[in-house]
């Protein structure tokens, strides 16, 4: 309860650490935020054009399918790459005055929440081009976005306490990020992986909430109670996880940084 307290205390530190990443982000850059609606839309049309014709009987509405599934993908590798450097690019800040130093990797997975919301312009433009029907179940989209979010904290917490110590987890996290990318079913039908093996991926949490999103936002479908139940219980566990971590290596952080 006190880490949510905390964080309500300090959410204006919180909003201005946001503006300032926001700011250094797209500094110099003339299209600034635009950036995250037309990053997505690029990608869509390289990815399109190379798997279309692969997929195309196998998937309806490719360019939707793929660009619903790397939004939320790279929610999460922004969000958890980002919160796992927040503190020490803050070392500076962390040193000086009294913060609570979990304020620092939860403002960066807050960037790229606003990140990701921009990003969804991209599927609007995309099922407006496409004339494509949004089912009434879409406007719960806000959904799987929020749990993504809060699962995405937790990992943060969890890998900004660890990384102070271990600075090769920066690396290691990397090659970790490039391999989920073929295990969370972002441009590719999950009924072509052996049933043997789809269970890897069916209980991967990064393609438990991109398949949450496309099932509200394009099959027009409200996950049942045990997908529900497994969605919580991962934003739940990497939460807690996350906080422990972060709580048992606090004390030591400031000899590192």
């Amino acid at each position: 309860m006190k880490f949510f307290v905390e964080i309500f205390r300090y959410r204006e530190l919180l909003r201005e650490l946001v503006k300032r990443d926001l700011k250094v982000k797209y500094r110099r850059s003339a299209l600034g935020i635009l950036w995250s609606v037309f990053n997505p839309l690029l990608f869509m049309m390289v990815t399109t054009f190379i798997f279309s014709a692969m997929f195309k009987n196998q998937i309806e509405n490719f360019p939707l399918y793929f660009l619903s599934g790397q939004i939320i993908y790279a929610f999460f590798a922004e969000a958890t790459g980002q919160a796992q450097m927040g503190l020490i690019e803050n070392g500076a800040l962390i040193k000086k005055v009294y913060i609570p130093k979990y304020i620092f990797p939860i403002s960066k997975a807050c960037l790229s929440l606003v990140n990701t919301l921009f990003s969804l312009v991209a599927v609007v433009l995309i099922i407006l081009f496409m004339r494509f029907e949004l089912p009434p179940t879409s406007i719960l989209f806000f959904i799987p976005i929020l749990l993504m979010f809060m699962f995405s904290i937790g990992i943060g917490l969890l890998l900004s306490s660890l990384t102070v110590f271990y600075r090769d987890i920066i690396h290691i996290y990397s090659v970790v990020l490039s391999v989920l990318t073929f295990f969370s079913a972002t441009f590719y039908p999950i009924e072509i992986i052996p049933e043997e093996v789809r269970g890897v991926i069916e209980y991967n949490p990064i393609y438990v909430y991109i398949s949450y999103f496309r099932d509200l936002v394009l099959n027009g479908q409200i996950p049942d109670a045990y997908h529900n139940l497994i969605a919580i219980s991962y934003c739940m566990a990497s939460m807690v996880i996350g906080y422990m971590v972060f709580r048992k290596n606090e004390n030591k952080i400031l000899l590192y940084i």
